[in-house]
């Protein structure tokens, strides 16, 4: 899978109380679902061997969030765009 559906990311927005996010073994995934800004209440997010992710969602991730792990994803970029959110996430692991 490359990216997600609009249907998929449309209900991704309906798990408004949803917490922990992972993303994991999406070998082929080159983007996040948009709208992810609007999980409120997401507190941790996990993206873990997803090698053709290239980039965070370009909305912005939510405020609420507390921890971000990004694991054995080999684009150099979005490992450039987690450091750039040291500061406003208190947990970054890469």
């Amino acid at each position: 899978m490359e990216r997600f559906s609009k249907e998929q990311e449309d209900a991704l927005q309906l798990l408004s109380s949803l917490q922990e996010l992972d993303f994991s073994c999406f070998k082929d995934l080159h983007q996040l679902p948009a709208g992810m800004s609007n999980l409120t209440s997401l507190k941790k997010l996990t993206i873990y061997e997803c090698p053709a992710l290239s980039s965070l969602p370009k909305d912005g991730l939510p405020k609420s969030l507390q921890e971000l792990n990004v694991g054995l994803c080999s684009n150099q970029q979005i490992r450039q765009e987690c450091r750039g959110l040291e500061g406003t996430i208190p947990k970054i692991i890469l």
